[in-house]
């Protein structure tokens, strides 16, 4: 197995608020801080991993954008190609679920300096050099229209260059307020991709289509990945993941894959005490693209970014703060949670 792969993301990072503990916000009055964003979750997970990790991005140059770039830099990923431009600092509010009562997210994301970059800032042929993977998610073009502008310029670039491109479609309804729907955009991006990744409901929200059903049951994360390779031949493999909430603090977790000459699930894991869900997607997705691109067999990158996942669920804030070992550990326990001495 391959150690040497190199990736590269592209993506807003943005500062999260959230109250303490299960505090509503209209309680707080104060709140955590931490940062993150999609493709930076992936690229810092994938830097804790061991590889190469370089990630596009623009952020304001103010004392918000330096405390940014400084949480990017410390998870060990290649910032040299986060532009300083004019604009805001992209924030998001997180209120956290409890028991029967659901969560929330207020964004805070229009007029940032990530909306200002545009592609002909991008130095593609640096950022592209000697990289073996490309990996960005729906949320960039569901943004504004320059970030779906630039989202489709990078795709183009890496396509050009041969490079592999995995895209999760990460649909997020609450973003796409420029005009444009998720299924007016996301069918042509994904036309670029080689491995797509997709939350239950994000093929319907994203491509227009889904089986019949509630996707309770394995047959219909078969028929889903099946339509999914049959509609879009350019794709290598697609990954659907499978959430079961119980509770805000208690879900069940497992992932389906399919290529075009197999197709698998991974082991269920059984959450009883979520501690942050947010960012759990990107860790599947960094685990997966760690063992893909390291050369694992199909079934044991499924298996590695699963439990990458779970693992997430126990770690605050957006990035996964985990190593391969920690994951391996898990993929071999009956993940008891013993104390490691």
């Amino acid at each position: 197995m391959t150690t040497h792969a190199k990736i590269v993301t592209l993506g807003e990072l943005i500062m999260r608020l959230k109250p303490p503990g299960k505090l509503r916000l209209r309680q707080t009055n104060r709140f955590d801080v931490c940062h993150g964003g999609a493709e930076a979750n992936v690229a810092s997970s994938l830097a804790q991993f061991g590889l190469e990790s370089r990630f596009i991005s623009a952020l304001p140059p103010t004392e918000l954008g330096e405390q940014a770039l400084m949480s990017l830099r410390a998870s060990g990923v290649d910032s040299k190609h986060v532009l300083r431009l004019p604009g805001r600092m992209g924030i998001y509010f997180l209120e956290d679920g409890a028991d029967i009562r659901s969560g929330c997210v207020i964004y805070d994301r229009q007029d940032t300096a990530f909306c200002a970059l545009t592609a002909d800032q991008v130095d593609w042929n640096a950022v592209f050099e000697d990289v073996s993977w490309f990996h960005v998610s729906g949320i960039t073009p569901a943004i504004s229209e320059s970030a779906r502008n630039l989202c489709a310029a990078a795709l183009s670039e890496a396509k050009s260059r041969n490079v592999h491109v995995s895209l999760d479609l990460n649909h997020r309804e609450r973003l796409w307020q420029y005009g444009q729907a998720a299924t007016d955009v996301m069918p042509g991006l994904v036309t670029y991709a080689d491995t797509l990744i997709a939350g239950r409901g994000d093929c319907a929200a994203c491509l227009g289509f889904s089986p019949e059903g509630d996707g309770s049951t394995d047959d219909w994360y078969e028929e889903l990945s099946a339509d999914v390779l049959r509609r879009f031949p350019n794709l290598t493999r697609v990954a659907v993941t499978i959430r079961n909430s119980v509770s805000a603090d208690c879900h069940k977790w497992a992932a389906h894959l399919r290529t075009k000459d197999s197709s698998t699930f991974s082991k269920m894991y059984h959450l009883h005490n979520v501690v942050d869900r947010v960012g759990t997607g990107d860790a599947f997705a960094a685990g997966l693209i760690y063992g893909l691109a390291t050369g694992m067999r199909e079934f044991d990158a499924l298996q590695f970014g699963a439990a990458a996942n779970a693992l997430k669920h126990t770690i605050v804030g957006d990035t996964n703060m985990v190593t391969v070992a920690e994951v391996q550990s898990l993929m071999e326990s009956d993940g008891t949670g013993r104390l490691r001495r």
